[in-house]
């Protein structure tokens, strides 16, 4: 890993050209242990393939006034301050794409940039309006001199008549008719269009990868109160991940290798690795101290010897190698719409609507999918296998 000199080397928030995007160090041997957990649960069970530190029985889990103070949710605004900054290095250009994966945050992101700018932003159509091949969402969003899309997932089905708005769209856009726009869109919605629309020519941008030194550093700060932190433990190693040490400590050193691990797990994505954190954090479950986070909550002075363990980040809702087509299809569906409501599945897969509703509440039922306002997508803590898993089959996939 590189060594950075200066606090500002360690921020999560550098944007680049995609084609300058990196995951991080060893993101390559993540995926073969991935692929030999698996194999070995299934052969000897989880017990034998998986050795901890701490069992997942002695602790319990925080509860949400605690996770919030501990955890809280990731402010996007400073990568909406470096996306401005980027934008004005592509002033010829009508359209800027800003791309994340799932859970990366591109909608916030693009939504903070739109407020900074002071710019509206385009209303998507409704599924009637993409079924039915209506261009009036179209024609709504007129010339103006800047112009703003969230998340273009929202704007299309991988259907035939669902992809004809998002073509106009875009031609009108690339055109310089529609003044200049920032697109935020999901990176495996940017794989899917750029394959069936083309985007040549488009600038893209997204956020760099994380390693795993910048992951310490991100989570620290974003526990830290009033220079009081807690000491977040591997429940794997035993091992902390998280302490008040310093950078060139040997405890420093141990803390950045674990969180290279997860670093990589998540391909260095932010938004994932911080679903990971909050979800896998635990308590002792003998620490006796229930009250504790109401009277932090308070107002009350946290002690600095709080104890959390972060369970073991690479065990959770892992995907069956032997997973059906049905449901591998419908994976890659959600994944290249950002999520899809049931209804609108009938209309984007090949086969009938209670095949497709029953690999669906299959997937739910393992914890591989979740529903987030209104729509069906992959779990943050399965994205990695899911995807691991269709690259294996030859599926189109992202390029982050």
């Amino acid at each position: 890993m590189t060594q950075r000199s200066t606090k500002s080397a360690f921020s999560p928030w550098e944007m680049v050209a995609l084609e300058s995007f990196q995951t991080p160090e060893h993101t390559q041997a993540s995926q073969w242990r991935r692929s030999w957990r698996a194999a070995t649960t299934w052969i000897m069970g989880r017990e034998a393939s998986e050795r901890q530190a701490k069992e997942e029985s002695e602790l319990r889990k925080l509860s949400e006034v605690a996770l919030s103070h501990w955890v809280p949710a990731i402010d996007w605004a400073p990568a909406a301050h470096a996306l401005s900054q980027v934008t004005e290095g592509y002033v010829d250009a009508p359209v800027v794409l800003f791309i994340s994966p799932p859970h990366g945050g591109h909608e916030a992101v693009v939504s903070h940039w739109a407020q900074q700018q002071g710019v509206n932003c385009m209303s998507a159509p409704t599924l009637n309006e993409l079924t039915e091949g209506c261009l009036e969402w179209v024609e709504r969003c007129g010339s103006q001199r800047q112009w703003v899309i969230p998340a273009l997932e929202r704007h299309f089905l991988r259907h035939t008549q669902g992809l004809q708005g998002v073509r106009e769209l875009l031609e009108r856009a690339l055109s310089g008719r529609l003044g200049q726009g920032v697109i935020g869109c999901d990176s495996w919605t940017y794989a899917y269009l750029q394959h069936a629309v083309g985007l040549e020519g488009v600038p893209v941008v997204t956020l760099q990868a994380l390693e795993g030194e910048q992951l310490a550093h991100y989570f620290a700060q974003l526990a830290d109160d009033g220079g009081v932190r807690p000491t977040v433990y591997s429940s794997r190693t035993g091992q902390p991940i998280l302490a008040d040490v310093s950078e060139d400590s040997a405890g420093g050193e141990r803390s950045y290798k674990e969180l290279q691990r997860l670093a990589a797990h998540c391909r260095g994505h932010l938004g994932i690795a911080w679903h990971y954190w909050r979800e896998r954090l635990r308590e002792p479950a003998g620490n006796g101290d229930s009250g504790r986070s109401h009277e932090q909550s308070q107002g009350q002075p946290k002690e600095p010897s709080k104890e959390l363990w972060l369970l073991d980040a690479l065990a959770e809702a892992e995907l069956a190698s032997d997973t059906g087509d049905v449901a591998t299809l419908l994976l890659h569906t959600l994944l290249i719409h950002g999520g899809l409501e049931d209804q609108a599945l009938g209309y984007v897969l090949p086969f009938s609507s209670h095949e497709a509703l029953n690999a669906r509440l299959a997937l739910a039922r393992q914890g591989i999918l979740r529903c987030h306002q209104g729509r069906w997508q992959v779990a943050p803590l399965s994205y990695a296998s899911v995807r691991q898993l269709l690259e294996s089959r030859n599926y189109l996939v992202d390029p982050l």
